[in-house]
């Protein structure tokens, strides 16, 4: 069904393109495209102080606008831009290749220092459709607390897929915090099911910093969301970072009955290897790959 410009990529590249089951630790992988509407593809990208500079370079917009284009559902983190015209100029850029009209919705700018970012959703309009009026961001501190737990508040936003309706709940979290936004994430979740009384899906994403340094091993074992209610698609083993880094920072974790949906496939997209990037080039689109996973409609 998708995607004429990746059906003529993955001609010369099929050779990559290899999906994963968890918990195996994936080849370098792109999705396959969708032969039917039977699945949907849901996918979270740290494009790395997304604005005015980045996307004022043709060779990296050139590569980031097919990349938004191998999913139905693509969630962004770290749009720094106080114009907030970024996320228009890459959402024309990737309506300017063949194929579906995209749409996007955007989160108002979070954090606590001068240092704002935005989320945002970015979706083919083809195969999936924003619930009107469901994006909000999560209150914080909550009612009842002065507490702030979130650097950046987790943005919320419903979409509805043939026979799959499903919230998506994206998450940057502060490095030096992670432990606790990650315990924090909980809460959201609570938030987003009264929000939304009549869904069962729920999927949490994003940049998380979730290993290494910023969440031990110990850290992570103690969080309610490892108990076996909770699926993490991508593990601990993986690497998501372009950099030396070997850490698992961008997660993917089903809540509610979107596990039910998940269709075992998942990966990591390695752009550097897709587009024949060396090290500079690949750092210059970010330094993290995008994370993915599949999931049937109905």
């Amino acid at each position: 069904m998708k995607r004429l410009a990746l059906l003529i990529m993955l001609a010369c590249i099929a050779g990559c393109i290899t999906p994963q089951t968890p918990p195996a630790q994936p080849s370098p992988a792109a999705p396959q495209p969708n032969v039917s509407a039977a699945n949907i593809t849901i996918a979270s990208f740290n494009i790395q102080v997304f604005g005015e500079s980045k996307r004022s370079k043709p060779e990296v917009m050139s590569v980031l606008a097919p990349i938004a284009r191998m999913f139905d559902v693509m969630a962004i983190e770290e749009l720094r831009d106080d114009t907030e015209t970024t996320l228009p100029i890459y959402l024309a850029q990737i309506n300017s290749l063949p194929g579906p009209a995209y749409g996007a919705v955007m989160s108002p700018r979070l954090g606590r220092t001068a240092s704002k970012e935005n989320y945002a959703f970015i979706y083919d309009t083809a195969t999936v459709s924003l619930v009107p009026g469901s994006n909000y961001t999560f209150t914080d501190p909550p009612a009842g607390s002065s507490t702030d737990l979130f650097q950046r508040e987790p943005f919320m936003a419903r979409f509805n897929s043939s026979g799959f309706d499903f919230v998506l709940i994206v998450l940057h979290s502060e490095p030096d915090a992670t432990p606790q936004e990650l315990a924090s994430l909980t809460a959201v979740l609570d938030d987003a099911r009264a929000h939304f009384p009549d869904e069962a899906d729920f999927m949490m994403l994003g940049d998380m910093n979730a290993d290494c340094t910023y969440l031990s091993a110990a850290e992570a074992s103690a969080l309610a969301l490892r108990n076996a209610s909770f699926t993490w698609v991508v593990p601990d083993s993986a690497d998501t970072t372009t950099k030396s880094t070997d850490c698992a920072y961008d997660r993917i974790i089903l809540a509610g009955g979107a596990a039910s949906h998940f269709t075992g496939r998942w990966g990591i997209l390695r752009f550097d290897q897709l587009y024949g990037l060396n090290q500079s080039a690949t750092e210059d689109v970010s330094d993290h790959y995008p994370v993915w996973a599949s999931f049937r409609n109905g």
